[in-house]
């Protein structure tokens, strides 16, 4: 028992080791989507303000706002997933031994994407929610 235990040390480290980065990246990946989708919240504002005060629905503004983070979810799904299988079909050609990853390796990942999207898209949503349009019009910015 001990002697498995010892032969499957590297492997059990390697795969601790891409698991801690996979999760960093994905942490950073969100950390990135918010900002971007606050800062483009923050400069549509005005927009946003005219539409409340013109008597926008605020669910209307939230699905504005989560539109946005959509496009890119999907941009980023579809050329990660064509990169990726791209990729894959070239190592299995290079390694024949190995074989293509399952099905629900293909749907988790856009799945995850879309669940960092949703909530990466949260708080700018809100944000955009408790905009008083009367003050945001004032301001010459």
């Amino acid at each position: 028992m001990y002697l498995g235990q010892t032969a499957l040390a590297s492997l059990r480290i390697a795969t601790l080791i891409i698991g801690a980065s996979a999760t960093t990246a994905f942490i950073l990946s969100a950390l990135g989507l918010f900002g971007a989708l606050s800062d483009a919240a923050r400069q549509r504002r005005r927009e946003l303000a005219v539409r409340i005060a013109l008597g926008a629905q605020r669910r209307h503004v939230i699905f504005l706002v989560l539109r946005e983070g959509g496009r890119l979810a999907s941009a980023g799904a579809l050329a990660g997933t064509l990169g990726s299988l791209l990729l894959s079909r070239t190592l299995v050609s290079i390694a024949p031994d190995h074989r293509l990853p399952a099905l629900w390796v293909w749907l988790a990942a856009p799945l995850v994407l879309g669940g960092a999207v949703a909530i990466a898209s949260i708080l700018p949503a809100r944000r955009a929610l408790i905009v008083n349009p009367l003050e945001i019009l004032r301001d010459e910015n």
